[in-house]
């Protein structure tokens, strides 16, 4: 099989690492010669941040098309119907309990998304479909043909998917129906191995093609953290670690860089500026808004220093090690973080939620030069371990079958 026809589906387009990696891969694969659709599945056009993309790449918004369709409401009535005949049915007998019904009731819920992406998909029966995020991954494997390749790329933390019984039930019925899954870290497939029937391979994130090359010489005595402001960053700790390690280090500054992204978050950067104000270090801890040009701006920072709770594989992490940016990070699910730092010897790792061990690397990197410049040339070598050329390669294989 050697399909050129490649679509790519996508939740939301928000500014965030899911959406700057399946930017980079549909450019790439513009480039190699495909034909390249892209379509975001729960966001207006008008609304999606559609930065450095290649203008031969189709966009399409999802809600856009749907918007203009004049579908009815028995069609989604009846099938909302069948789902509560169905759990009461699956409820009595104690089999597959609340499974199918669940999925019928995410069908008559997305009954419109899912007919027009079916009618899409009818059209283009000889195309690789790639789904990023849960929801435009259960649409896909909703609509698509037998025809279509469909490749499933997990993009978060499943454990903190497992308290939903709906997307439990769609992932263990739907998700073995593609043709193949990737998975961001080793972590991540093992939990998929061991909790679901889906089998897949571990594709890391490529690398940003035009970063600055790593800078040679005295760093700026200021650290960074460059992300989507949202909860899980816990930028409460960091903020912790910093006013610690300031007391010993007085000449250092903190920024924080990005922009909220996600429900609640503008309440969350408030609730972290006031925690700032509490500890007193309004003058060296900053955050700022999301930079363009943010790899120049902080390619001779001292340290980068990521917080999370959780995430997938962060792009700024791996983005700051390709610059040489000694890097600290928390060892946090879903495995991200360890799967391409080695401890001491290209970054430093550190317990969640523990703004003592983090302070303490920290402190490691700031006085310690050749630990600094040991973890900068090291760190620079997944330039070529996940160069955007390589890490494209691997999808290629995928989509050809």
């Amino acid at each position: 099989m050697n399909n050129k026809e490649i679509v790519f589906l996508i939740k939301v387009m928000c500014g965030g690492g899911a959406e700057r990696v399946i930017t980079l891969l549909s450019n790439a694969m513009v480039q190699k010669g495909f034909d390249v659709t892209f379509i975001i599945t729960h966001q207006k056009k008008e609304d999606a941040i559609l930065l450095n993309f290649n203008p031969d790449i189709k966009v399409i918004s999802l809600p856009d098309e749907v918007n203009k369709l004049n579908a009815g409401k028995l069609i989604p009535f009846l099938i909302s119907l069948l789902a509560r005949i169905s759990g009461k049915i699956e409820t009595l007998l104690l089999k597959n309990r609340l499974s199918k019904s669940r999925i019928l009731k995410y069908i008559a819920s997305n009954y419109k998304d899912i007919r027009w992406l079916k009618t899409y998909f009818k059209k283009h029966k000889k195309a690789s479909a790639v789904a990023f995020m849960y929801d435009a991954s259960f649409y896909t494997l909703l609509s698509a043909t037998k025809s279509n390749r469909v490749i499933i790329s997990e993009r978060g933390d499943p454990q903190q998917s497992a308290g939903s019984k709906t997307t439990m039930a769609l992932i263990k019925n739907l998700f073995p129906e593609a043709d193949d899954f990737v998975f961001q870290s080793p972590d991540v497939q093992k939990w998929y191995e061991k909790n679901t029937p889906v089998r897949g391979k571990v594709i890391f994130n490529p690398i940003k093609p035009d970063l600055p090359e790593p800078y040679i010489g005295e760093r700026k005595k200021r650290i960074v953290n460059f992300c989507r402001i949202s909860a899980e960053k816990n930028l409460i700790i960091l903020a912790d670690a910093f006013a610690e390690f300031h007391k010993n280090f007085p000449d250092y500054e903190l920024d924080i860089i990005g922009d909220p992204v996600g429900n609640n978050a503008d309440g969350y950067i408030d609730s972290v500026v006031e925690h700032i104000r509490k500890l007193g270090c309004e003058d060296c801890i900053h955050i700022l808004p999301a930079i363009k040009d943010i790899h120049s701006v902080i390619n001779d920072y001292a340290m980068f220093v990521s917080s999370s709770d959780f995430e997938g594989m962060s792009n700024s992490m791996l983005e700051a090690m390709a610059m040489g940016l000694p890097c600290v990070c928390t060892d946090c699910p879903a495995g991200g973080a360890r799967a391409v730092i080695k401890d001491g010897e290209n970054g430093l790792l550190t317990p969640v939620g523990d703004s003592h061990a983090l302070y303490l690397a920290m402190k490691k990197v700031a006085e310690n030069p050749g630990l600094a410049n040991k973890l900068s040339q090291n760190s620079v070598k997944i330039r070529e371990e996940q160069s955007a050329e390589k890490i494209t390669e691997e999808w290629m294989e995928l989509t050809n079958g």
